[in-house]
């Protein structure tokens, strides 16, 4: 599990009181300061940046805790509030506040981990009873259990009240009250439009979105279940650091992890690590896209056959054909070897009737369908790699 690293509120000091939603924590201003606890805060930058952390980690915590259980967390924070209050009380103790904090938020760190296990276990139970997770959803207020409940409504897999009014409701409540202060992310969510009119994809995006805030991973049952929009929602969406989360589901061993996909790579990465280094950190969203290639041909493999839905993913079918040509016209031996280029050629039908027969094996699909669909993975393996190589348009 990545943990994902503390998001800053600069000029906010958050005095960390509780309420009944991830909206929770009072701030104080520190031009008027006046209590001691306060003053020592607010003379430190290092304090004042943990205080904030502390208030995010507590959020994340609350969001993903059942409201019933709430009331445990509310008293060990009352209690932990009257401590750092007494050893706070003066600038001199400074080192020791930030020792106090810092113990804290390791503290609620952990908590934290544990609960979004738990919430991971009521999302992994949507397949086999859809109503049920439903109802677990409901009793909590985060903005990854809002998602899920609204992906459940909108989808039809749960019975809401008035679908509509209710999938409103949950957009409304995540985008004003449940997500960290992020302008980009808040904006492109609002981009969206009314997600309770949406099709499929943009409901898995408004759930991508979400989900990239948490350490909750993008299930495999999204792409069993949904197919090619599920995979155009998850792949790369910002062309940055971004599109690392949300991680996809590991379940599928990769296809490309077979000797004769290994084969092949030897002789092609080399040419292609340069150019995704150049790349600087856009090369995450190259990477995204090797992650949800592999995990499409991995795990769905028919869906590769699938029409493009999207604009986004008609252009990016159309980039993979001028990468796949660009593959099959090499001529720039100064950049690849010619002798790596044929051994690239060479090894490519072995890689696609290995491929073909799993697919045949495995997935149980046609001769002929298994042979389209190991073609496809070929063109995915390729386009994936030569698009570095292919000039933007």
């Amino acid at each position: 599990m990545t943990v994902r690293p503390p998001i800053r509120f600069p000029g906010l000091v958050l005095a960390l009181g509780l309420a009944s939603s991830p909206a929770f924590a009072q701030s104080f201003d520190c031009a008027k300061a006046s209590k001691p606890v306060e003053r020592t805060i607010c003379a430190s930058a290092d304090l004042k940046a943990r205080d904030e952390q502390l208030a995010e980690t507590l959020a994340t915590l609350l969001g993903n805790t059942p409201l019933s259980e709430r009331e445990a967390l509310q008293q060990a924070q009352t209690a932990w509030l009257a401590e750092r209050n007494r050893a706070c009380d003066d600038k001199s103790k400074a080192k020791i506040c930030e020792a106090l904090y810092d113990k804290r938020t390791e503290e609620l760190a952990r908590q934290d981990q544990t609960a979004q296990k738990r919430l991971g276990a009521v999302i992994a139970g949507i397949p086999k009873d859809p109503k049920a997770a439903a109802a677990a959803l409901q009793r909590y207020d985060g903005a990854a259990a809002k998602a899920w409940l609204l992906y459940l409504y909108q989808t039809g897999a749960a019975q809401a009240a008035d679908r509509e009014k209710d999938v409103r409701r949950l957009a409304s409540d995540i985008l004003e009250r449940g997500l960290p202060k992020d302008p980009y992310l808040l904006e492109e969510m609002k981009n969206l439009g009314d997600v309770a009119t949406a099709e499929t994809g943009g409901v898995l995006l408004f759930l991508r979105h979400v989900l990239s805030t948490t350490e909750l991973e993008a299930p495999c049952f999204l792409f069993t279940k949904h197919g090619q929009p599920a995979f155009e929602a998850f792949g790369p969406f910002w062309g940055s650091s971004r599109d690392d989360l949300p991680e996809l589901c590991q379940d599928a061993r990769s296809i490309y992890d077979m000797p004769e996909w290994k084969k092949l790579a030897a002789v092609i990465d080399p040419a292609i690590a340069p150019a995704l280094e150049e790349r600087g950190t856009i090369r995450h969203g190259y990477e995204r896209q090797f992650a949800v290639d592999a995990l499409q041909a991995s795990l769905v493999p028919s869906t590769l056959l699938e029409a493009p839905h999207s604009p986004e993913a008609k252009r990016a079918a159309e980039a993979r054909e001028r990468a796949v040509a660009t593959f099959r016209g090499w001529n720039d031996f100064e950049a690849w070897p010619e002798a790596q280029h044929k051994a690239a050629l060479a090894a490519l039908p072995a890689a696609i009737s290995a491929t073909s027969k799993l697919y045949r094996e495995t997935f149980k699909l046609a001769p002929n369908i298994a042979d389209q669909a190991a073609r496809a993975a070929a063109d995915r393996f390729l386009a994936s790699r030569f698009t570095l190589l292919t000039p933007d348009e």
